[in-house]
């Protein structure tokens, strides 16, 4: 889980710190707000970029791979549409891809972004600078054996710090040195490094890779992202087999698992929706596979009818969407959530959080603009985070370091909603008649 975020030139960030801190350990809620533009999505895509550094080599192998088998076989139409399909895929997930979107505009200065987090109760810290072109520094410290150290530090003029306790074998060190000497700048050490875990066996990676290594792998692994407005980006870690609860396709072996599911997920939804009785899947097997489609058993006046779940609502399908990402955080591992709660009504919203917030063993970061989420109870003062637009620049910062005192009948709602320096919500006065812009709309 996170400790902190410490962000350079990234973005609309130019120099901004996000504690994640509660005492000795990370907090397991941290809400954001801010207006329009000031930059809750750019926190989401933090975590956006971490991981398209930790995969990028074997992403761009598997990218390739796919080409070569198309290449030998008789596939040719739209060849030319599959191929700037796969350069922009490829684009997108590069380091060269990475600065390109998330680089402030306008400076020469290098892009940095570090990362504070604590796995099983030992504290790390892990950062990357990047210039114009790629990685110029990355440094990973963390506890081997008894303290923390420095486990590598690798610089644009070939310094190639690697501490041994990393790696079991001499001979696996200088397989991975070369590797990393032909790849880094374009690739991280991350990323080099999942590959050749790709390309070897479970047994040889644990007799090579140390065990605070390997946790650190899988914690960076496991982060779950949401992005309300382009769910083609969305990642869920962990359970795939509960990733879609509306509809897919299952092998036939499964199909215990999702008739346990079902009752479970039934009264889920029977208890957000009064007008829901029942909740269940419809089946289809062909091929050894099942095929499963949820439908609602809702009463409506005097009648009862069974509708499929794809003709409900927005607003009750972003709930279906988001239950996955909410039980990981529950779980134990992390979760980031852009625009939680859009398009579901405030309260209902409020209430899922509430409702959960006790139970997370993970750790939930969420951007949203519902602010009755502050009026919950379970919902203190050290989860809440305001984007600020600052004398010095823009920051995000916990209420607890903005107030000067805190208490318990602090209504922070309305504290937030008449106080400008938090949300800046009131238009600006100005001469702009909106009668003169309907004008062009008569």
């Amino acid at each position: 889980m996170f400790t902190y975020l410490k962000l350079h030139n990234f973005k609309s960030f130019k120099d901004v710190t996000i504690n994640l801190k509660k005492k000795d350990s990370f907090k397991h809620l941290a809400i954001i707000y801010g207006m329009n533009g000031r930059g809750k999505s750019t926190v989401v895509e933090t975590f956006i970029a971490l991981d398209k550094t930790m995969h990028s080599l074997s992403y761009k192998d598997m990218l390739f791979d796919i080409l070569n088998k198309r290449k030998d076989s008789d596939e040719s139409l739209r060849n030319q549409d599959f191929l700037e399909f796969l350069e922009s895929t490829i684009s997108r997930n590069s380091i060269e891809g990475l600065i390109k979107e998330y680089r402030t505009i306008n400076t020469s200065d290098p892009m940095v972004i570090e990362y504070g987090f604590q796995i099983d109760g030992s504290s790390g810290s892990y950062l990357m600078e990047f210039d114009q072109g790629g990685l110029i520094r990355e440094r990973l410290d963390y506890a081997l054996k008894t303290r923390k150290v420095c486990c590598f530090e690798i610089t644009s003029s070939e310094t190639y710090s690697i501490n041994q306790n990393l790696f079991g074998s001499t001979e696996f060190i200088d397989e991975f040195m070369k590797q990393l000497r032909m790849y880094w700048g374009k690739h991280s050490f991350f990323s080099v490094l999942n590959r050749e875990i790709d390309d070897k066996s479970s047994s040889f990676i644990q007799a090579n890779i140390s065990s605070a290594l390997r946790a650190i792998l899988k914690a960076f692994d496991s982060i779950s992202y949401c992005i309300v407005s382009d769910r083609d980006a969305d990642c869920i870690r962990s359970a795939p087999f509960f990733a879609d609860l509306q509809c897919g396709t299952i092998e036939k072996s499964e199909e215990t698992k999702l008739d346990n599911l079902t009752p479970v997920l039934s009264k889920a939804l029977e208890s957000i929706f009064d007008d829901v009785k029942r909740a269940y899947y419809r089946k289809e097997e062909k091929d050894g596979k099942i095929h499963y489609e949820l439908y609602l058993t809702k009463q409506i006046g005097s009648h009862s009818f069974d509708i499929n779940f794809e003709y409900e609502s927005r607003g009750t399908q972003e709930i279906l969407h988001l239950l996955p990402f909410l039980m990981l955080a529950v779980n134990g591992y992390c979760v980031v959530i852009d625009e939680f709660g859009n398009g579901i009504h405030d309260f209902l919203s409020a209430e899922l959080i509430q409702y959960i917030k006790p139970m997370i063993k993970g750790q939930l970061i969420l951007t949203t603009h519902n602010t009755y989420i502050m009026d919950r109870s379970d919902v203190t003062p050290d989860s809440l985070y305001h984007i600020l637009d600052e004398p010095k620049g823009r920051s995000v910062r916990c209420v607890t370091d903005i107030e000067e005192r805190v208490h318990p009948n602090y209504n922070y709602r309305n504290r937030y909603i008449t106080n400008p320096h938090y949300s800046g919500a009131q238009l600006k006065e100005t001469a702009f008649d909106f009668l003169d812009f309907a004008e062009f709309y008569k």
